[in-house]
């Protein structure tokens, strides 16, 4: 099972995942350290700029050639620069190290193989300098699959600034029968015009897992990493069970 494709729906991904609920957070940890950055997974650029715009040396890796097209022109546009890959974070080969790696929006858990993970894990560490410093961003299962139930919802509309019309972002969510820790997520999209007439209508499928806290501890300390916090939220408060999000910063061991 490879990494999630947003390919189909790269020129919609800034319409419908326009949040900024972290960008303070990765401004202020970035800051913390002297050097360059590895964002991993970074599609569009959703926390690159911001974090390029705050004078980080960025360098970026998306498998997407799609969203990475979609986020060089978005640097284009705001006379912005950064070294951008196409390169699958399993696989990843660089050549040189980093201050501190970054994994943001819970896009680890798109990894859903536990070999894949650790593999990941290692490759990671490996573009670290010593003591460098990787963040990984999960969302806590035990809040998060609550919303796992097989029904179809209307996640959200969004406005479509071109066409004046809505898009309608629909998803369903099901455990995988083979592995009740992978998740098998169906997107749609429903484009309105400014009539609400129907002028696309496109889907993609996901999955995800559900990695527990002992589980990913495990991986990361056999990775070559030491656990320097866990947050529950990009407060920095801590990682309790009923915490929204694991947001782990670990540190590269001896």
């Amino acid at each position: 099972m490879g990494i999630n494709d947003y390919a189909a729906v790269a020129d919609l991904y800034d319409i419908y995942v326009p949040a900024t609920f972290d960008i303070d957070f990765f401004i202020t940890e970035t800051k913390k350290i002297s050097g360059d950055v590895l964002e991993l997974m970074s599609g569009t650029g959703r926390v690159s700029i911001p974090l390029i715009e705050a004078g980080v040396n960025l360098t970026c890796v998306d498998k997407s050639a799609e969203l990475n097209a979609v986020f060089a022109k978005k640097l284009e546009d705001l006379g912005l620069k950064a070294e951008i890959h196409q390169m699958d974070v399993r696989e990843l080969e660089l050549g040189r190290q980093f201050a501190m790696a970054i994994i943001p929006f819970n896009s680890f858990s798109h990894i859903t193989s536990p070999v894949d993970q650790r593999k990941t894990l290692e490759r990671i560490r490996q573009h670290l300098r010593p003591g460098g410093i990787f963040i990984c961003t999960l969302t806590n299962p035990k809040v998060r699959q609550k919303t796992v139930d097989g029904q179809l919802r209307l996640l959200r509309i969004y406005p479509l600034p071109e066409t004046g019309g809505e898009l309608l972002l629909w998803i369903v969510e099901n455990r995988v029968p083979e592995d009740a820790r992978i998740v098998e997520a169906l997107q749609f999209y429903e484009e309105y015009d400014s009539r609400g007439v129907l002028f696309s209508k496109r889907y993609i499928e996901l999955y995800y897992r559900f990695t527990q806290r002992d589980e990913f501890e495990a991986l990361a300390r056999a990775a070559g990493f030491r656990v320097n916090a866990l947050y529950g939220d990009y407060s920095r408060i801590s990682f309790n069970e009923d915490s929204p999000f694991m947001i782990w910063v670990l540190e590269k061991a001896d």
